[in-house]
C-alpha cells in the first residue's frame, strides 16, 4: 500500500505541475495573450493553473487518507495477531485526544513497546493524521482549499503541510497543501515505525501463544 501511494502521487502530480511549469514558461499551448499595457488584464490561463495546482493538493490528500487508513489497519491487524483484539473498543479508555495517541499509550504501557525507538518521525506521521482530517472537514465550500483547524495549528504552528504561500498573506488561516516531498518523507516514517512494529510482534506473539496454552492447560489438566 505504501508503494501503491508512491506510485500514485509521483505519476500523477507530474502531469499537473507539468501543466503548471507549461503555464508559467508560456510554452504551447499556453502562450499568454495578455496586452502588456493592460495592467489590469488578468494573466492568461490563471484559471487551468489553478486547477492544475489543486488537483496537485486534491492527489494529495487522497494520499493522506490512504496513509492514515494503512496505518490504522496495520496497528489493527497487529492487535489482532499479538491476541489483543478484544482491547481495540477499549482503547479509546487511554485518554488520548486521538486514536494514534491511543494506540500509542497502549503499546508503551501494556506492551512495552516505545514507538520513539523506532527512529520515526512521529511527529510527520501525527500531522499526517491531522492533515487528512482537515482536508476531510474542514474545507472551504466555495473554493477547493481545506485549512488547519485551531487545534491542529495549536500543536503545529508551522505544519509540514502548511502552504508557504499563504503565511506571506497575512490571512490567520492557514491552507493545506501536501508537497511531493513531505509526503514522501511520511511515508519513509511510516515505513521506518511499522517495521519497527514489525520486529517486535514475534515475542509478543510467542508470549500470547505460551499464555494460551498454559491457559487450555490449566482449564483441562
Amino acid at each position: 500500500r505504501l508503494k501503491f501511494v508512491e506510485f500514485l502521487n509521483t505519476n500523477t502530480t507530474a502531469t499537473f505541475e507539468e501543466i503548471k511549469r507549461k503555464i508559467e514558461a508560456e510554452e504551447p499551448p499556453y502562450v499568454d495573450t495578455r496586452h502588456p499595457e493592460d495592467p489590469d488584464d488578468e494573466p492568461s490561463f490563471l484559471a487551468e493553473w489553478e486547477r492544475a495546482d489543486a488537483a496537485m493538493t486534491i492527489t494529495g490528500a487522497a494520499c493522506l487518507d490512504v496513509l492514515q487508513s494503512t496505518f490504522h489497519g496495520f496497528l489493527a491487524e497487529y492487535m489482532k495477531q499479538i491476541g489483543y483484539k478484544h482491547v481495540l473498543p477499549q482503547l479509546k479508555l487511554m485518554g488520548e485526544k486521538s486514536w494514534m495517541g491511543n494506540y500509542r499509550v497502549f503499546f508503551e504501557h501494556y506492551l512495552k513497546i516505545d514507538w520513539a525507538a523506532s527512529g520515526a518521525d512521529l511527529g510527520l506521521i501525527e500531522q499526517v493524521i491531522l492533515t487528512r482530517n482537515d482536508f476531510t472537514h474542514n474545507i472551504d465550500f466555495l473554493s477547493l482549499n481545506s485549512f488547519q483547524t485551531p487545534a491542529h495549528a495549536e500543536k503545529y504552528p508551522d505544519s509540514a503541510f502548511g502552504d508557504p504561500r499563504w503565511k506571506t498573506l497575512f490571512i490567520r488561516r492557514t491552507r493545506l497543501i501536501v508537497p511531493c516531498e513531505t509526503l514522501l518523507r511520511a511515508i519513509e516514517a511510516l515505513r521506518t515505525l511499522c517495521e519497527y512494529l514489525d520486529r517486535e510482534r514475534s515475542p509478543l506473539i510467542q508470549r500470547w501463544s505460551a499464555e494460551r496454552k498454559a491457559k487450555m492447560r490449566k482449564a483441562n489438566p
